[in-house]
């Protein structure tokens, strides 16, 4: 039986001193899903390298971590940047009149043993309330099919499923911010769609559940939701 007690948390904005902490979190938060250290490796060395220039100091981004008075401990953390920043690939794929009024949801991430008690919805509601303040009408995020709990958590709040994209594990860190966008193309080019609605195969249906250091394949599942 859980006899955790869901802790009192305060809701902050990301200050310099907290990056151990939020990385501990992204591996600790995220460890039941077995993702593969080369995914973490990559996030610490792109946008969690310096949370300050890539989300504070950007226009209409920001990053939030929930803090137990408890113990002062850090036990969840989201964040938001412009399409354009969290999802570039996505980003050129959309007309020109949407793609600046959509941000990207980033790095949700919830302590194991303080999960299922409230913290990351109070997180979501705060990236909302700010992405309303800012003028935004959608949010977008991107999570792996595989990540069954995230996907359901979304989708309990109110994300509506979009396209699914296959992705060979060899081209699996395309989402990264990229200024070329011949490489963009390219790598659209080398993912496969699934639409909604669509029937997808058996064989991708079994390795959509299997997490990506078992499976050739990510697949990496979008979601909306409309403000």
């Amino acid at each position: 039986m859980n006899t955790s007690v869901t802790p009192s948390i305060i809701i902050r904005s990301y200050q310099p001193s907290d990056l151990s902490a939020c990385q501990a979190l992204m591996l600790d938060g995220h460890k039941e899903y077995d993702n593969g250290m080369a995914y973490y490796m990559h996030v610490f060395q792109t946008d969690m390298a310096d949370i300050e220039k890539n989300y504070l100091q950007v226009p209409n981004a920001h990053w939030w971590v929930a803090v137990s008075t408890d113990d002062n401990r850090i036990v969840g953390q989201v964040a938001v940047q412009p399409l354009r920043l969290g999802s570039p690939i996505y980003y050129e794929t959309l007309p020109l009149e949407e793609r600046d009024h959509i941000c990207e949801l980033r790095r949700m991430s919830v302590v194991p043993d303080v999960q299922r008690h409230g913290i990351g919805f109070r997180l979501l509601v705060t990236l909302l309330d700010f992405a309303r303040q800012h003028g935004y009408r959608q949010v977008h995020l991107t999570t792996l099919a595989s990540m069954s709990k995230a996907c359901a958590f979304y989708q309990k709040h109110g994300f509506v499923q979009g396209e699914i994209h296959r992705v060979s594990n060899d081209e699996s860190n395309l989402e990264k911010p990229t200024q070329h966008k011949e490489h963009v193309w390219k790598s659209l080019s080398n993912r496969f769609i699934f639409k909604p609605g669509d029937i997808i195969p058996e064989e991708d249906q079994q390795r959509m559940k299997l997490p990506p250091t078992q499976s050739k394949y990510e697949y990496l599942q979008h979601f909306f939701l409309t403000l």
